[in-house]
C-alpha cells in the first residue's frame, strides 16, 4: 500500500473515531438517548400504520354500540385481556350516555321537561341505570395482534346490542311511579316498549 492510500485510510478512520463519541462521555450518552427516541418514534409510526380502520373509526349503526380497545404486554393472552377490559369500560360509558340521552328525550317529548319533580326522578333513574348497566352481552367482533419487539399489542372491537340497553331503560321507568305516567305517554317510549315486547315474543317463539 503506497503512502497516499495509507494516508486516506488513516484519515477516514480518524473521521469515524471523531464522529463516534467515547462510551461514558456526555456526548455518547446524548447520542444513545437520541437513538432511543428515534426508535420509539419509528415504533409508534409502525403501530399507527398497522392499526385497523375499525379501531380508528368504529362502526355506527342503529342496532348496536361499538367500542374499541388496545393494550400491550409481553404475554399475548394478557394483552388481549387488558384490551377487552379497556373496551368494556368505554362500552359502559357509551351505554350510560345513550340511555341518559334517551330518557331526557322521553321526558322532553312528554312535556314534563320543566317539572322539578320529573327532573329529580330522571336523575334518580339515570343513577340506577348506571349501576345496572351490564356489558355481559357484548361480543368481540374484531381482533388483531401486532408484534412490538418483545411485546404484543392486542386490538379488539366490542359490540353491544342496543336492545339490552333499551330493556334496562324501560324496566327502570316502569319501576318509578312518578315517571311511569309521564314518560309512558310519549310516543317514542311507546314505540320503544313495543319493539322490546315484539323482541321478547320472537325470542319465546324460537325458544321452544
Amino acid at each position: 500500500m503506497n503512502r497516499s492510500v495509507l494516508g486516506a485510510v488513516l484519515g477516514a478512520m480518524s473521521l469515524v473515531a471523531c464522529a463516534s463519541p467515547q462510551p461514558g462521555t456526555p456526548a455518547w450518552t446524548a447520542q444513545q438517548e437520541q437513538r432511543k427516541q428515534e426508535a420509539r418514534a419509528e415504533s409508534v409510526k409502525s403501530t399507527l400504520d398497522e392499526l385497523p380502520s375499525w379501531y380508528t373509526s368504529p362502526p355506527i349503526d342503529e342496532h348496536s354500540i361499538y367500542a374499541p380497545g388496545t393494550a400491550t404486554s409481553t404475554d399475548l393472552q394478557f394483552a388481549e385481556d387488558k384490551a377487552i377490559l379497556g373496551a368494556k369500560r368505554a362500552l359502559a360509558d357509551r351505554i350510560n350516555g345513550r340511555i341518559s340521552a334517551k330518557l331526557k328525550e322521553f321526558i322532553s317529548e312528554s312535556g314534563s321537561g320543566e317539572s322539578p319533580q320529573i327532573l329529580t326522578e330522571s336523575e334518580r333513574v339515570t343513577s340506577n341505570l348506571i349501576t345496572e348497566v351490564n356489558v355481559a352481552g357484548y361480543a368481540i367482533t374484531e381482533k388483531k395482534f401486532i408484534p412490538m419487539g418483545q411485546q404484543y399489542r392486542a386490538v379488539v372491537l366490542l359490540q353491544y346490542p342496543l336492545g339490552n340497553a333499551n330493556r334496562i331503560l324501560v324496566d327502570q321507568v316502569n319501576k318509578n311511579a312518578v315517571l311511569q305516567g309521564k314518560v309512558r305517554a310519549s310516543k317514542a317510549f311507546q314505540e320503544l316498549e313495543k319493539d322490546i315486547q315484539d323482541a321478547r315474543k320472537a325470542g319465546a317463539g324460537t325458544g321452544g
